[in-house]
Parts: C-alpha cells; structure tokens; sequence
C-alpha cells in the first residue's frame, strides 16, 4: 500500500505542479484555492485509474488524497523549495523500489530467484544497499557537505548530544521490548527475526548491509528527507521517528499484536530524528545510527558463533 500511495502522490503532484510552474512562468494569474482544488481533482482522477488497474484501494485512494493536498499547499506556500520538495518525494519513492537494483545480477548472472539460498540473499540486499547508498550521496551531495562542516565544527558538542539521545532511545527500546515479551508474547518482531537469519547465513555480508550501509541510506532517506519536508521541529521529530519505526514493522507484519514493536523501533527514530533536529547535521544521529547497528550486528555474530560451536 505505501509504494501505490507513493505513486498516487508522484503522479498528482506532476499534475498539479506542472501547471503551477507554467502559470509562474508566463505569469499567468492563478489563485492558489484553484490550485488546491486542481491537486485535490487530480488526486482522484490519478487514485481511479490506479484502482482500474487494480493496483490502488480506496483506503489508499484517501490516505494519497491527504498526503497530496498537503504537499501541493507547501509547494504553493513555498515556491521557492519546489524543487527541494520533488527531491524528497522522488527519493522516497526511489527507497521503497531500490530492491529492483537486484535484478541487475540476477540477469548478470542468471540467478534462479525461486531457488535461493539466505546467503544469496545477503548478497543481493548488500548489492541493492550499496547502489542505493551511492545514489543518495550523489543527490545530497552539496547539502552533505553543508551539514559536515557544521558537525565538524561542534564535533564535541554533537557526539555528546547524540550519545545522550540515542542512550534515552536505546533505554525505551529496551524496556519496552521487555514489556511486549511479558504483556503481548503473542507479538512478533519479524524485521528482527530477518536480520537475524540473514546474520545467521552471510555473517560478514550482513554486517556490512545492515551494520554499517543501513544507517546511512535510512538517516539521508528518513532524516535528511523529511527535515526538508517539514521545517517545524516537533512535526519532524514525530513524522520522521513514527515513519522510520513504522516502516520497521508493517512491512514485516503477520499479525495486528505485531504492532506492539512499534514502540521500540519508534523510540529509536524519534531520538535520531531530536538529535539531528538539535544539532542541524544528520551526521550526527548518522553516527549514532552507526553505532547502534554495528554494536548490535557484532553481538549477533559473536552470539551466532557461541551457538555454532
């Protein structure tokens, strides 16, 4: 459901945005509630012929619809970040297809995708990860060294504020996790239960996919992303930590007590999403993502060899 949303709103947003630019551009007198009213038609005639398609339901019709109509309004309040806004929307959209990078070596080397091995896998999603990793550099690429020289310059300041954070997140993950295990034994925690199968089978692979490209790829696509989505503090914090742990469990979900983790993994994204917001460089809660995956991936695999011995 999230991709056809994504679309939906890539699809309005283009059609809403294209006559506003043109209007602008041979300034031509439009009022922006016609506008509005223009994105919210073209939400519905995009969302139609999607649900034609049988690619599009209507919970997903509606849930587009808003999504649309708030960010046509910001690119209407804000011409200027328009083409700011379009990246952010490519990009995640671009995020939730980057597992099509895969099929570069699987046609390269002729892999059988019904009869692959956990290992091969491992090898895919590292593949796939480093592709999209490269991208996003590439995209923020002036932004990113804006923001480092910021980090760098509070070096100090920063580590301490991210160390801080990131301990008060990793404390409600915990306790919370703890809490799920006692109150709700029935919930399932499958993002976990993959990474750790996959840790199981291509150790080394996996710590380089989860360990250490993970944090990168999702502090750029849900921190970096969404700060430039939305300018106020809160919201950000709120819409990048509830996104980021949301993601971490529907995508996974095999039963409605799976939403219990939600809890723990949104903890962890709202810490990261405060401490980029307090020290204005995503290096920061970059660095904290680091640390947190890497510590936890190495655990897994020294624990994974105390069992195989």
């Amino acid at each position: 459901m999230l991709v056809e949303v994504l679309t939906n709103i890539i699809i309005t947003a283009f059609l809403v945005i294209v006559p506003a630019w043109y209007a602008s551009k041979r300034e031509i007198p439009m009022k922006k509630v016609f506008l509005i009213l223009w994105g919210i038609c073209a939400t519905i005639l995009s969302g139609i012929d999607l649900w034609l398609l049988h690619e599009l339901e209507w919970i997903s019709l509606i849930l587009s619809g808003i999504l649309s109509t708030v960010f046509n309004f910001a690119c209407f309040q804000h011409p200027e970040r328009q083409k700011i806004y379009f990246r952010s929307i490519f990009v995640l959209f671009f995020f939730f297809f980057a597992s099509l990078f895969q099929l570069i070596p699987v046609f390269l080397f002729s892999i059988d995708l019904n009869h692959m091995s956990l290992r091969m896998d491992s090898y895919l999603s590292l593949f796939s990860n480093t592709c999209l990793a490269i991208c996003l550099l590439f995209l923020y690429r002036h932004d990113l060294k804006e923001e480092f020289l910021v980090f760098k310059k509070n070096f100090m300041k920063n580590m301490d504020i991210g160390f801080r954070y990131w301990f008060l997140g990793l404390v409600i993950m915990v306790s919370s996790n703890l809490l799920i295990q006692f109150f709700v034994p029935s919930a399932n925690a499958g993002n976990e239960q993959a990474v750790q199968s996959l840790i199981q089978a291509a150790p080394w692979m996996s710590f380089l996919s989860t360990g250490l490209l993970a944090p990168v790829v999702e502090e750029i696509t849900f921190r970096k992303t969404f700060r430039d989505l939305f300018h106020n503090d809160t919201l950000f914090i709120w819409v990048s930590g509830l996104v980021f742990g949301g993601l971490h469990v529907v995508l996974s979900l095999t039963s409605f007590s799976d939403f219990a983790y939600l809890i723990p993994y949104c903890s962890l994204g709202i810490s990261f999403g405060y401490i980029y917001a307090k020290t204005k460089s995503v290096y920061t809660s970059m660095s904290m993502h680091l640390f947190h995956n890497v510590v936890l991936s190495l655990l897994s695999i020294v624990a994974s060899m105390v069992i195989v011995l």
